[in-house]
């Protein structure tokens, strides 16, 4: 019987694939590749490069040939998150090549691609990054390099001194009040999309602020120049003609990047249900960023309580300082934007639950000490707004493992407790967008209803 070939084939797969390491000396040669989970975040980003003097291009929003680039070069039955973020690296560097005209080669030597190291779950530990290489290598960019940063407020591992990134302390500052500042105009979208006639031009007048934001961010003083910035923007906002409306609303949970996305990575879920006539809770990025710190102290304590060794006792401790440090500085940023930006003036939401109190709400019911993906933050949730929203969705990507045990398995029992939460669990692959969309419609019709219920029980 003839055997044949598979049409990609990588020999040397098995033995992993490298990561080069971007040399100082190349520093002026190479342009930064990045994206975060969705347009906001990467284009507040920008200002820490700028003000660094690196080249950058922002890679924008996630687009569905994303999620086909993703499939066609990454490796088989993979979740939509991982389809969706190797394949905008294809994409983009196809589109590189299409519009420089540069080798395969040469794009490889002077693009590198940013990215988070996966390491907020079980199947994103190390998977991530080499899925990236994977997928470039593949699409026959051979030897791509990445950036890999972690959580940490120190990089760990150290960066090489010859390297041209740092990663230092002052971008993991940057970057922290990167997502800051996307919160506070996702805040601003979701307290006024719901509520006005013309959303292009909400959209447009949204545009604006973000521009007088990022002005004031790109300045070396940001810490002094933002203030000002945000006090304009919330002015700005505020001038916006809203209507005088009752809505349902709605609040969403799930792994980060189907929660998250706000773009064809999970059907631009919010404004879907903000232009059906409900209104949505923001989805905060910090709080997740919160989440994701003090999940690592837990495990440090646990470390540190089983130690063997007055070194490795150390070790954790001081990891534990440190992811400490981290915790506090991205509350004190949010605190921060929050009181210049002042949502209220507008009608928004910036609510920021305590970690602690979330993880008491979800205990007993799905141990704090179990960790993957949010943990129990979405049981913990549930219970906390069981009686205060019309509609809870639950959404994770097609066959993600922690997500489902929570979605579908602990929130059963969830929704046992207080059988009057309407609790929608929908999974994204990225190409049922009608099926999906149809179910979150029964329930913004159902959360109409149990609106009109709450309110007449007031009466």
């Amino acid at each position: 019987m003839k055997i044949t070939e598979p049409k990609i084939r990588m020999p040397h797969q098995w033995d992993g694939l490298k990561n080069p390491l971007w040399h100082k000396k190349d520093r002026k040669k190479v342009t930064i590749l990045y994206n975060m989970i969705e347009r906001r975040k990467s284009y507040f980003l920008r200002a820490y490069f700028e003000r660094e003097g690196y080249a950058y291009r922002d890679m924008g929003d996630h687009v569905f040939r994303d999620l086909q680039l993703g499939r066609k070069w990454g490796t088989r039955m993979q979740c939509n998150p991982m389809y969706f973020t190797s394949g905008a690296i294809v994409r983009s560097l196809l589109q590189i090549e299409k519009e420089t005209g540069l080798s395969k080669k040469e794009i490889v030597e002077q693009y590198v691609f940013l990215c988070g190291g996966g390491q907020c779950g079980p199947c994103r530990y190390g998977m991530y990054p080499k899925e990236y290489l994977k997928a470039v290598n593949a699409a026959g960019f051979h030897g791509f390099r990445l950036l890999i940063f972690n959580s940490d407020i120190i990089q760990d591992p150290p960066v090489p001194k010859e390297a041209a990134f740092p990663f230092d302390v002052n971008f993991k500052i940057n970057f922290a009040m990167s997502f800051v500042l996307a919160d506070m105009m996702h805040i601003a979208e979701c307290a006024l999309r719901p509520y006005v006639d013309d959303k292009d031009a909400l959209m447009k007048i949204l545009g604006e602020c973000e521009e007088i934001i990022l002005r004031a961010f790109t300045k070396k003083a940001w810490l002094l120049t933002l203030p000002g910035a945000l006090r304009r923007v919330s002015k700005k906002l505020a001038a916006v003609p809203r209507k005088d409306l009752a809505l349902p609303k709605i609040f969403i949970t799930g792994e980060v990047f189907a929660n998250m996305a706000h773009n064809d990575g999970n059907y631009n879920l919010r404004r879907f249900i903000m232009d059906e006539g409900a209104e949505v809770l923001p989805a905060i990025f910090s709080q997740r960023g919160l989440y994701e710190s003090w999940r690592r102290i837990q495990e440090a304590k646990q470390k540190i309580r089983y130690a063997t060794s007055k070194k490795e006792r150390r070790y954790w401790k001081i990891y534990a300082f440190r992811q400490g440090l981290s915790y506090r500085l991205v509350y004190l940023f949010f605190k921060y934007a929050e009181f210049f930006f002042s949502p209220s003036r507008f009608g928004g939401s910036a609510d920021l639950h305590h970690i602690d109190y979330i993880a008491r709400l979800g205990h007993d019911y799905y141990h704090t000490l179990i960790f993957g993906g949010e943990g129990n933050l979405e049981i913990g949730e549930a219970v906390h707004y069981h009686d205060s929203v019309d509609g809870f969705i639950s959404v994770k990507p097609f066959a993600c493992m922690p997500s489902s045990g929570v979605s579908d398995g602990v929130q059963a029992k969830i929704i046992s407790l207080y059988p009057h939460l309407n609790f929608l669990s929908i999974e994204t692959s990225g190409d049922n967008q009608i099926n999906i969309l149809n179910r979150v419609s029964m329930l913004i019709h159902k959360a109409r209803e149990k609106m009109k219920e709450r309110q007449n029980g007031q009466k």
